[in-house]
């Protein structure tokens, strides 16, 4: 066993080139071609720095907004307590 010429894993079988992951990418590239496997990786899985700072100031937003309703939640329990009663 030696390196799959892609990926650099130990899974590539004796007479193979590529592993059978990469084997899998390989026959993606030649059904749909290279041009457009690799303009459908950087359309997903690469983020512009737009893009990551859109993230990041959705996830805090998302984040923002949990903690307020924890703490409502919180001071309602409080009222709750002090009174004996619910609201």
């Amino acid at each position: 066993m030696t390196l799959c010429y892609l990926c650099q894993a130990n899974d590539k079988a004796y007479f193979h080139y590529y592993c059978e992951k990469c084997s899998k990418i390989k026959r993606l590239i030649s059904l749909y071609s290279l041009d457009r496997v690799y303009d459908i990786l950087e359309t997903v899985l690469v983020r512009t720095r737009q893009q990551q700072n859109y993230k990041m100031s959705n996830e805090l937003e998302v984040e923002k907004n949990l903690i307020t309703t924890k703490i409502n939640e919180n001071k309602l329990e409080d009222k709750i307590l002090r009174n004996g009663k619910k609201c």
